[in-house]
């Protein structure tokens, strides 16, 4: 019994061969001291997935907090769209490696320097912090000036690695405007913190890289609110006051020509003379402006009241100067006609400055 016992087990694995067809041994078995064999584990399909992606480095980018607290904001240059800023800026992070204080850059300032850079690692974390003062460009909105709404932008950018590498996250919580900032003539109406990740159209001329990249951003965003009224008196009353002079030729007698158009063309002068000082505060602009819309409304009033003198002065002479019913004529008309502008000048005005306002 004990020798046909042992035929059978010698016979059993390879009947089991003949019938399922399957190999006497596998190639994960292996033998053991006492002639049986024990299977090891096989390893996984994506093991050499993740070796490769372990040598090539993390599969998600690093996140790297940003905030920034913004101390000054001064020099405000019309002419030359630019303002400038003192902020610090910090970065938290938890990889070593990273160093975002050399990398990041203003990129919407002419000029910018960093200062007081410092790097150290508090709770497991990376934290680095570094005072910048940036000379920002800005494109002044001046429609409304004197009552206008600035909102200025201060853009900061990683300019060594693209989103696949790296993420920014705003710290909104700390990211703050200090309130020792006063500006005069200005209203600080809020600030705001936010991601703004740049996009570019192109790869450097990088065969690695897509055709475009993204790099990773935020921006601060400032907004202002003039308090213009007391500016506004101060550089539109030349040209108001070259405007009432215009409306004294009415009250001048029909026959004193040379006398209107002395004072027409002094009036003239006077609001071309205010147009070029408020504009030299003032960046070029191609559209309408409060600013142009002013003068040009005193220009034309100017120009029909010296038109209005001129057919008074025509309508005298074929009248006859001593006719009596023509002099009657010819003041009711300056009357009617310094009644008509001096209103409907004070209320495009009125509508003017609603609007802007």
């Amino acid at each position: 019994m004990t020798t046909a016992g042992s035929i059978i087990r010698r016979i059993l694995p390879y009947a089991s061969i003949i019938l399922l067809g399957l190999p006497a041994r596998p190639s994960w078995a292996q033998d053991t001291p006492g002639g049986g064999s024990i299977q090891q584990a096989k390893p996984p399909a994506s093991s050499a997935a993740d070796g490769k992606a372990t040598e090539e480095g993390p599969s998600h980018p690093d996140t790297c907090h940003i905030g920034l607290y913004i101390l000054s904001l001064y020099d405000f240059d019309y002419p030359n769209n630019a303002f400038t800023s003192d902020f610090w800026m910090w970065f938290t992070y938890s990889r070593d490696s990273l160093d975002p204080l050399k990398s990041a850059e203003v990129t919407n300032a002419k000029s910018y320097a960093y200062s007081n850079s410092s790097t150290e690692k508090k709770k497991g974390l990376m934290w680095g912090a570094q005072k910048c003062k940036a000379t920002v460009r800005e494109t002044w909105d001046i429609r409304d000036f004197p009552f206008d709404h600035q909102v200025l932008r201060i853009e900061i950018e990683d300019a060594d690695k693209d989103t696949s590498e790296l993420i920014y996250v705003p710290d909104v919580a700390q990211s703050k405007i200090d309130p020792r900032v006063t500006l005069d003539g200005w209203k600080i109406s809020g600030m705001r913190f936010v991601r703004h990740d740049a996009r570019y159209n192109t790869n450097y001329g990088d065969p690695e890289l897509a055709a475009s990249s993204t790099y990773p951003g935020v921006v601060a965003i400032v907004e202002l609110q003039r308090e213009g009224a007391a500016l506004f008196f101060k550089l539109f009353t030349g040209v108001y006051v070259a405007f009432a002079i215009s409306m004294m030729v009415f009250f001048f007698d029909e026959t004193e020509i040379g006398t209107r158009f002395s004072l027409l063309v002094g009036a003239m002068f006077a609001a071309v003379a205010n147009k070029y000082i408020v504009d030299s505060f003032l960046p070029m602009s191609v559209g309408f402006t409060l600013v142009d819309g002013i003068h040009v409304m005193t220009f034309v009033y100017i120009l029909l009241a010296g038109c209005i003198s001129v057919f008074v002065m025509h309508y005298q002479r074929k009248t006859g100067a001593q006719h009596e019913h023509g002099a009657f004529v010819a003041r009711r008309i300056d009357r009617y006609a310094f009644i008509t502008l001096l209103l409907s000048y004070i209320g495009i005005n009125a509508f003017y400055l609603v609007r802007a306002s």
